[in-house]
């Protein structure tokens, strides 16, 4: 009888398991950003005629962010630079969007706001400030909660310009269950 020799199977070497590895996690990551893209198209084509919109009102040059505020009615606000290098913002307001520019300079800053609402309120958790409208009125909102047991979240809402105090709401402190 003769002796009969077996093929052997190829290995994977760990250089050719490194190489599946990269081709896999590429794969995952292409996926991920593909997936990505979709689901925020719609996003940024509703965004984009309102940052052309508030190019053309206030000649801006860049757009650094734009924010969606939905109170008494929904505004958007944009911030952006000019071609002076001005830091603006342009405020689109309600479903006509009518048009309101305020240089940044002409406005209270975003931190003075915060250590307004800190020294009134030193326990509050700011969540979030951004600009906005109030009646009609330019404002800068402020979202935080206080408390621990139940946390208690409110707004308050300071003038623009100014940076004075003008309301405040609180929403329903969430109960047991």
């Amino acid at each position: 009888m003769r002796a009969t020799t077996r093929k052997r199977q190829p290995v994977m070497s760990p250089k050719r398991w490194l190489a599946v590895f990269f081709v896999a996690l590429a794969a995952v990551i292409a996926i991920v950003i593909m997936y990505y893209n979709t689901i925020q198209q719609p996003f940024w084509e509703s965004e984009r005629p309102i940052r052309n919109q508030a190019k053309e009102a206030a000649g801006l040059t860049e757009v650094s962010s734009i924010t969606k505020q939905v109170w008494d009615t929904t505004s958007w606000i944009v911030k952006g630079e000019n071609d002076a290098d001005e830091e603006i913002y342009v405020w689109l307001i309600g479903p006509e969007k009518t048009v309101q520019v305020v240089k940044a300079s002409e406005g209270t800053e975003k931190s003075a706001i915060k250590q307004t609402l800190l020294n009134s309120k030193p326990d509050a958790d700011i969540k979030r400030i951004q600009p906005g409208t109030l009646n009609g009125q330019l404002v800068w909102e402020v979202f935080y909660s206080q408390g621990n047991s139940p946390e208690k979240f409110s707004y308050d809402f300071y003038d623009f310009r100014t940076g004075t105090y003008v309301t405040e709401y609180h929403l329903p402190a969430k109960t047991a269950s």
